[in-house]
């Protein structure tokens, strides 16, 4: 509760209380001369004055909050898309830049997905971005998207449409073939992410679609991380070692299970790319500094980011505007791994 009315704090420093308000209105500051403002700012300060902000959003209709929602907050290529979007709010010098971000991780949990986007509905927040969507999630995404903004970044999902801002993984996975092939390798694998995923799914299939092109064969088949991550790849590498045809080459889906099987292969005193060369895709920081830097797909971070961002500030400002989904393509790093 606020120590001291607007009219009070108006009367001591000889403003209207709605000079004062607007004064310490974010949306409204710009309006106060600059040393009244300042002037007005200070002493409620000082006065121990607070802005009941959540009278502020009922007002206004407006929470001033957006809610991101990311399936693991220890993947960077998540958490380099969120900077980017931020970023792309706090520059645009509108009432929007002004927006707190409340970010929530998920961990690919259906039922945690589902709590989330019910907890940011109920805290009345401006927009959604989900960067962690599945096939699973679909139901939930459309009841939230029926009340506010619903955007998707880095994953996609089927049977709906929303605004969204991707990378084109099947684009990325064919790449990798396309490199792999013109390396000389005969018979190839894959490690894929979960298949929940869009991300993995259309990595999987750019892949495979080449590697039929191009007379690859891929073997084994169906090697899928239960979860995207270093300790997962770790526990594959004997299916892949183990196959009738053994692969020269991997493509994993993503850095951190392209540094398991290093890591893994490393333990068994293989060498990496002589015994088996590894492909990643995000392009992490980590892997340019490894003993053997990792070949990777770099994941088009800036593009996602800001165009997620250009359909947070459209929608916020109106929910019923026009808006363009838009796909980036990625490029791929050669280095010493493959």
């Amino acid at each position: 509760m606020p120590r001291l009315s607007m009219v009070e704090l108006g009367r001591r420093l000889g403003v209207d209380r709605s000079t004062v308000s607007r004064a310490l209105n974010p949306e409204k500051a710009h309006l106060v001369a600059v040393e009244t403002r300042e002037r007005i700012q200070r002493e409620a300060a000082l006065a121990g004055y607070t802005l009941d902000v959540t009278a502020q959003a009922l007002r206004l209709g407006r929470s001033q909050t957006i809610g991101i929602l990311v399936p693991d907050l220890a993947n960077e290529t998540f958490i380099n898309v969120i900077r980017q979007i931020v970023r792309g709010i706090t520059a645009s010098g509108d009432k929007i830049g002004s927006a707190t971000p409340l970010i929530a991780e998920c961990l690919d949990k259906p039922d945690e997905t589902r709590r989330l986007l019910q907890t940011f509905r109920l805290r009345r927040v401006d927009a959604i971005v989900a960067l962690s969507a599945t096939e699973l999630d679909l139901a939930p995404l459309r009841e939230a998207a029926a009340d506010i903004p619903v955007i998707l970044a880095i994953r996609s999902v089927s049977g709906a449409v929303f605004p969204s801002a991707l990378c084109d993984d099947e684009f990325g996975g064919a790449i990798v073939a396309e490199y792999l092939a013109s390396r000389g390798h005969k018979v190839v694998a894959q490690l894929r992410g979960p298949l929940a995923s869009a991300t993995f799914r259309n990595r999987s299939r750019g892949f495979s679609r080449v590697c039929a092109a191009r007379g690859l064969v891929e073997s084994p088949l169906g090697v899928e991380a239960r979860r995207p991550t270093t300790a997962d790849a770790k526990e594959a590498i004997g299916v892949i070692l183990a196959a009738p045809q053994r692969p020269t080459a991997v493509f994993a889906h993503n850095d951190a299970l392209a540094i398991g099987l290093m890591e893994a292969m490393r333990e068994r005193g293989l060498d990496c790319p002589a015994d088996l060369a590894i492909v990643g895709f995000n392009n992490i920081e980590l892997g340019g500094v490894l003993a053997t830097p990792l070949t990777t797909v770099d994941y088009p971070v800036r593009e996602v980011g800001d165009h997620a961002a250009h359909l947070l500030r459209t929608l916020i400002a109106d929910p019923t505007a026009p808006w363009e989904s838009r796909t980036f393509k990625p490029a791929l790093i050669v280095r010493a791994s493959a």
